[in-house]
Formats: C-alpha cells, sequence, structure tokens
C-alpha cells in the first residue's frame, strides 16, 4: 500500500503543479481531444526508445496527471470545451472509393 500512496502523492503533486502553472482558465478551454493530445505526448515521451526509468517515471505521472485534470474539468464544467464539429450529424457510413 505504501507503494501505491507514493504513486498518488507524485500525481497529486503533479497535479498542483500544473494548476499553478496553467491554471483553471486554460484548461476549462480544452476539448477533450485536447486533453488526449497532452496524454498522449507523455506516454510517447515515456515509450521512447533510450528513455532512462526517471524519465518513463517522469512522464507516466505527467499523463496521470494530465488524466486527473480532465476528469477534474469534464465534472466541474459538466463536459468539455466544444469540439469545431461538435454538435453535427456524423455521417452513416464513409462514401465508396471507386477508381
Amino acid at each position: 500500500m505504501a507503494m501505491s500512496e507514493t504513486i498518488f502523492d507524485e500525481i497529486i503533486k503533479e497535479c498542483a503543479r500544473a494548476g499553478k502553472m496553467w491554471g483553471s482558465d486554460f484548461d476549462d478551454n480544452n476539448t477533450l481531444n485536447d486533453w488526449i493530445t497532452y496524454v498522449v505526448m507523455y506516454l510517447g515521451k515515456a515509450a521512447y526508445h533510450g528513455a532512462t526509468p526517471n524519465e518513463v517515471h517522469k512522464n507516466l505521472i505527467k499523463a496521470a496527471g494530465l488524466l486527473i485534470s480532465a476528469i477534474g474539468t469534464e465534472l466541474d464544467n459538466e463536459g468539455f470545451a466544444p469540439r469545431h464539429y461538435d454538435g453535427q450529424s456524423r455521417p452513416k457510413s464513409m462514401p465508396e472509393i471507386t477508381r
């Protein structure tokens, strides 16, 4: 259990650090796509061939912090900022490709 508590403490500290840096005004304007992009960016850095164990850990903590921040923002705002295509009807299928 101590290891889990340490990990959660690191994630909480990362959320606080990032919150001071970016603020809720910035977060409130992020679409779901923005949040996913930020998370994937740090997961990519963690997965980078040649990343040190410290870099892997640091980037996983950042990705986890972003996920928690995204969920918190979604709950606080009852959703994410709208994407440019939100509210549009989605086509039932893609058009056939012909030659």
